[in-house]
């Protein structure tokens, strides 16, 4: 968890940089490397919502035996997670979070959907992320990132547009 300080200035960040990319919008969603912005036309709060809305997968590793192991071992800890987690195994490393509003139980199962997500789409990647509506998870090969890349990849958004139809 992230000072209350640096908490206050992400949040910041996000507020600024969500009205550049969603000007206009009913809803949107954006995730910073330590604070998460969600907004909508609807009520959200408190409501599980396992959608998958971001996936990136990394080159694969296919060939090593040994970093599908420790990387199993790693979202196997990440999938019984409720609220945060932290894992390691070797070099692999992962987290996974939910954002506050939601149950244990809700938690724990947005997860584990999480970490399903990041298996089947991603395979044998050295890297993936998986941003459902109210949770994420991730791991990586130690090394794999540099901190100007962690960033990158932790920026996500989308927008949900307003449009007028009109009927003549």
């Amino acid at each position: 968890d992230l000072e209350t300080r640096d908490c206050a200035t992400c949040m910041a960040s996000a507020v600024n940089q969500i009205n550049l990319v969603c000007p206009y919008t009913y809803g949107a969603i954006l995730q910073l490397d330590g604070c998460f912005l969600r907004y909508e036309h609807i009520d959200f709060l408190g409501n599980p919502d396992t959608s998958l809305r971001y996936k990136k997968c990394g080159k694969s590793a296919s060939s090593d035996a040994e970093f599908l192991r420790r990387r199993d071992a790693v979202l196997a800890n990440m999938q019984g997670s409720i609220s945060f987690r932290v894992s390691t195994s070797g070099l692999v490393e992962g987290y996974a979070q939910c954002i506050g509003d939601l149950s244990e139980a809700d938690c724990s199962s947005c997860l584990a959907d999480a970490v399903v997500q990041l298996k089947s789409l991603c395979g044998s990647s050295e890297a993936a992320d998986a941003f459902l509506a109210q949770c994420y998870a991730r791991y990586w090969a130690s090394g794999y990132y540099d901190s100007s890349g962690l960033q990158l990849l932790s920026f996500f958004g989308f927008c949900l547009i307003s449009f007028t139809l009109a009927v003549a």
